[in-house]
């Protein structure tokens, strides 16, 4: 008994030995405080995540994952900001949202889609403001609601 118990312990040890952590900059270090390089998966409130680290900062592919497993949401960082197509899906695996992002601020055409696919919300991002005509569709497809951002000054 008293081997197992320092067999937990010693993996238990190694492990947080190599953990990485944020620093008081917001960068993945090593437990020695050098600036961590290579793929983190962590789970926190159920949600994996896993993606990549350059130099502490969070750099290309991210996944995040339903406590079930199944995907929730994958995109791309660059320079520790979201860039590029973003995609959320349901806990059933459809789509539920597309995004845009260029280095963090929202940008181009978004779009929001019910448990059955279609189409509910489209909305368009002009360097992280509110841009052109955003439309709401019902369930059947018919319009609600339009707002011109075009407009708005």
């Amino acid at each position: 008994m008293k081997k197992l118990v320092l067999l937990v312990c010693s993996v238990l040890s190694f492990g947080t030995f190599f953990a990485q952590s944020l620093n008081n900059n917001g960068l993945y270090v090593d437990s020695d405080g050098t600036l961590f390089n290579g793929k983190i998966s962590q789970t926190q409130n159920q949600i994996k995540s896993d993606f990549n680290v350059k130099e502490g900062v969070i750099t290309g592919e991210a996944s995040y994952f339903y406590a079930s497993g199944n995907l929730m949401e994958s995109g791309f960082f660059k320079d520790g900001k979201k860039d590029q197509k973003w995609t959320r899906y349901n806990e059933n695996g459809s789509v539920a949202a597309i995004a845009f992002y260029a280095l963090g601020k929202k940008t181009g055409t978004w779009l929001v889609f019910d448990d059955a696919g279609k189409k509910r919300f489209e909305m368009t991002y002009d360097d992280g403001q509110k841009a052109g005509v955003w439309t709401n569709w019902d369930e059947n497809g018919a319009i609600v609601s339009t707002k011109d951002y075009s407009k708005v000054n």
